[in-house]
């Protein structure tokens, strides 16, 4: 593992020292126009030590307000726009397709509401999720914004066999809920452009049940009845705070850290036995990133990130180096 994320490491940071170079050598002779702008769109690629193939991201976004992003970090112009949106995300990887529309209204009392609803089509087997999700939330200068979250997701399916000597039905379910609360501020500095902070508390509740009854009929006309049941709950809450450090509006660095809660209970039963219990867990997660933009050209931007991230468990200790680089369009 340790050679992977070395290798990975001098790989990713000589693709960066490249890209920063280029963006350097190219600004002395073209300088890029921060032009208001409604529409964004964006293609990137992320690739990680995890041992998947890498993940590849589309997504567009409107807005019905110019942006502004002159005088101000470049990742950040949507941040300090504070105004309506509708936006449309596919990504796609070795594990899983999602597909994902969302909009965002705000009021002149500086209040806003948005909604968001994604779909997730798993790679192995047939299955399938929806995701329901609502914010509201309220924008207290410029620089600070607060979020209420809500999301849900609940789908169930049931089967069932029949023949002469075997009957089968069976049920099964899984139901989401999940809470969150973000706080973002914004610290302009003189020196730089300023520091971003994100404080977020999240609690959820997940409920995955199975119900498998049966019976079968042996040649001598016994009748076996089977009634086995299966419930797994999980509460889990998290707190993480991100802190980034915008040396100028193209590149910033930046730090995170995220403690998290686990709680699970199960109870297996059957016709003979039944086993319940619970256990819980608290488990750390760390991680450090960097960020260029490169404006090489009114409408487009070249964009690279690299993060290294640590998780310290309770019950296993891993660490991931992951570079991602996009293309994005402002017009």
């Amino acid at each position: 593992m340790t050679g992977i994320i070395t290798r990975t490491m001098a790989t990713t940071m000589t693709k960066m020292s490249i890209a920063l170079m280029l963006a350097l050598s190219t600004s002395s002779v073209y300088a890029a126009q921060d032009n208001a702008y409604h529409h964004e769109a964006e293609l990137s690629f992320l690739d990680s030590d995890d041992g998947g193939d890498g993940l590849f991201n589309a997504n567009y976004r409107y807005y019905f307000k110019a942006v502004e992003q002159a005088d101000k970090p470049y990742a950040l112009s949507g941040f300090f726009h504070q105004g309506s949106t509708v936006a449309a995300r596919y990504s796609t990887s070795s594990f899983d397709d999602i597909y994902e529309l969302s909009g965002q209204y705000v009021f002149d009392s500086n209040w806003f509401v948005s909604a968001e609803v994604s779909r997730v089509n798993f790679d192995i087997g047939s299955d399938s999720s929806t995701i329901y999700s609502a914010n509201l939330g309220y924008f207290f200068t410029d620089h600070s914004a607060l979020t209420l979250n809500y999301s849900r997701m609940s789908e169930s399916e049931s089967s069932s066999f029949a023949s002469t000597s075997y009957n089968s039905e069976r049920y099964d379910s899984n139901d989401l809920d999940v809470f969150g609360l973000t706080y973002e501020h914004f610290i302009p500095l003189q020196s730089t452009a300023g520091v971003m902070l994100t404080g977020a508390f999240t609690y959820s509740d997940q409920k995955n049940t199975s119900n498998d009854l049966s019976s079968s009929v042996d040649n001598l006309g016994q009748v076996t009845i089977r009634d086995s049941k299966i419930y797994m709950g999980y509460n889990n809450y998290n707190l993480a705070i991100n802190a980034d450090w915008y040396i100028n509006n193209a590149w910033s660095v930046g730090a995170n850290v995220e403690q998290r809660y686990l709680d699970t209970s199960y109870n297996f039963s059957d016709t003979s036995f039944d086993n319940q219990g619970d256990n819980d867990q608290t488990d750390t997660y760390t991680g450090i990133n960097t960020r260029y933009v490169w404006r090489f050209a009114d409408v487009f931007s070249a964009k690279f990130s690299l993060d290294h991230s640590y998780f310290n468990g309770e019950y296993d200790n891993d660490s991931q180096t992951s570079f991602s680089v996009g293309i994005n369009a402002r017009f």
